[in-house]
């Protein structure tokens, strides 16, 4: 099993470094583009705080900077993007990884190099390369959940 455990890790780090999954924040219009109108009610939303701070008499130029200073760090946020690493411990893990990065095992399918590699070794087990074949001539691909629940069934990836 060690071969297949091999075979996803490589598998993995070519996804992640393909899509350049690092964890790391980059800045990106991807947000702006796809909620237009969430950023613009946010601006409304300032428009109308800043009305209210100047018709109000116990609020004045503090609250002005304080909501202007907070609308900015906000935008910033919104323009930060960050692509999170797949990992082979977070296959079939629910935490809060899976509420940003989505359950990724169930629809990233392996390359056909991959199901190739695991099909022709020789110290994988026929029962996993008789689950593949079987799920190929069904669905026409192997996802990751696949071939970790083939290879290692009900075991939690961190302790494979």
């Amino acid at each position: 099993m060690e071969d297949v455990k091999q075979i996803l890790l490589r598998e993995i780090d070519t996804l992640n470094r393909e899509e350049r999954r690092d964890n790391k924040p980059r800045f990106s219009f991807k947000f702006l583009k796809t909620h237009p109108g969430l950023w613009a009610s946010m601006y409304g939303c300032y428009v109308l705080t800043v009305a209210l701070i100047f018709t109000t008499d116990f609020l004045g130029w503090p609250a002005f900077w304080g909501a202007t200073l907070f609308v900015l760090l906000m935008s910033g946020l919104m323009l930060m993007d960050i692509n999170p690493k797949y990992r082979f411990e977070d296959i079939d893990t629910l935490d809060l990884r899976v509420c940003y990065n989505g359950e990724w095992y169930y629809i990233r399918t392996l390359s056909p190099e991959a199901v190739n590699d695991i099909l022709v070794s020789e110290k994988v087990p026929d029962n996993v390369k008789q689950g593949i074949n079987k799920l190929l001539s069904l669905k026409g691909e192997v996802d990751f959940y696949d071939v970790f629940h083939l290879a290692w069934g009900q075991r939690n990836a961190a302790t494979v």
